[in-house]
């Protein structure tokens, strides 16, 4: 997978020349939601999925792929739709991939539902307070990931949430 971020962003940087920041979305040949797969999204969410966001930015320092999945059922008490948003960010150094885990992990590490997460990256936590949200943030080197469910209902799959950051970091 490493190699094929590598290719991706070898051939992209020759297409890109003097531009600062290129954005592509959804429909052009870039598929960052190849990341996270409409199979992937449903077993996170429990529930079929559409595809909302697909798009990645590219800067002199940075890459991030995001996308987002929505689930086909809205909650039905409160009429609020489930979404999965995913964040796969590449930066020119390992120090600043650090930085940004170490800014968003200390504005929330002294929260309820925090998980310090062995095993996936580098460094890697969760935090769920249902039946609001989960979240999930990782770093390996220098690429971070974030994965985040917005209404954590009895469908959603939290370990599910987890299972999937480690494998993608464990792939990079």
């Amino acid at each position: 997978m490493r190699r094929n971020i590598l290719l991706f962003l070898l051939i992209f940087s020759a297409s890109v020349g003097s531009l600062n920041c290129q954005t592509k979305v959804a429909g052009e040949k870039v598929k960052p939601c190849k990341f996270l797969s409409f199979a992937e999204a449903e077993k996170i969410l429990g529930q079929p999925v559409e595809l909302v966001t697909n798009s990645w930015t590219f800067t002199a320092d940075k890459t991030r792929f995001e996308c987002t999945y929505r689930a086909a059922k809205k909650v039905t008490a409160s009429n609020r739709e489930i979404n999965l948003f995913f964040l796969l960010e590449e930066t020119s150094t390992e120090e600043q991939a650090k930085q940004i885990y170490e800014t968003i992990w200390n504005s929330n590490k002294n929260h309820l539902g925090i998980e310090v997460l062995s095993g996936t990256g580098d460094e890697a936590y969760a935090q769920s307070e249902k039946p609001n949200f989960h979240f999930v943030m990782a770093r390996k080197g220098k690429f971070t990931i974030r994965l985040k469910v917005n209404k954590a209902v009895a469908t959603t799959s939290f370990d599910e949430l987890k299972a999937f950051a480690k494998k993608v970091l464990d792939e990079i």
